[in-house]
């Protein structure tokens, strides 16, 4: 019953938003009293709360089982991951995540939290097995690669920045995840400011 009930507001929840879904409807939906509903979780809040440490629990789970597949390459598992994590965030729509921000700061908080603490550990260990084969670069120490990708999606990632940017939240990830793994420049480019650091660097005068 606790699995039906659920399954039930995570769709509604993540397709029409946390406000806009009432326990009424959900009763109805799932063919029970508003009192039976009631005494599995006591509030709409507590019904969000425990829909969100769910599907936190299915995407760690997910992303853990590709990072620990050792039969893959780094950069096939970090694809797949990346894949994993946008087919989990493609079911959620924009008015849930800013009504998380909005009526459930605790549980985006906590989510926030979850991210962080995902990202440090799953891929803070693959950019080091992948400094360690000679597929990440090591002129840049892992962990201002690592802080960097979690700034980035702190400042991205969120109600307030899908709300006012006209990307879905993959979109959102995937433009991300380019800019860090192949970077803003071209290859013709990268030359050239690569060049240019070197020589401030240096201490030589770029107009020479």
């Amino acid at each position: 019953m606790r699995a039906r009930i659920l399954e039930a507001a995570r769709r509604r929840f993540f397709q029409e938003g946390y406000a806009r879904v009432t326990m009424d409807e959900l009763a109805r939906e799932l063919g029970m009293s508003k009192k039976t509903l009631y005494q599995h979780f006591p509030t709409k809040a507590a019904l969000a709360a425990a829909v969100m440490e769910a599907f936190r629990s299915q995407v760690a789970e997910g992303l853990g089982r590709i990072f620990e597949d050792l039969t893959l390459s780094l950069p096939e598992r970090l694809a797949r991951a990346f894949a994993e994590a946008a087919h989990h965030l493609r079911q959620i729509e924009k008015p849930f995540l800013e009504d998380l921000a909005r009526f459930l700061p605790d549980v985006w908080a906590e989510t926030e939290r979850f991210r962080s603490e995902t990202i440090a550990r799953l891929l803070g260990g693959a950019l080091r097995e992948g400094q360690a084969a000679g597929f990440i670069r090591t002129d840049v120490p892992v962990e201002i690669l690592l802080r960097s990708f979690q700034a980035v999606a702190e400042c991205l990632v969120t109600p307030a920045a899908l709300m006012e940017l006209p990307y879905t939240l993959p979109e959102m990830i995937r433009l991300v995840i380019q800019l860090l793994f192949e970077g803003m420049l071209t290859d013709t480019a990268r030359g050239d400011f690569r060049k240019a650091l070197d020589a401030i660097a240096s201490g030589e005068n770029l107009t020479t």
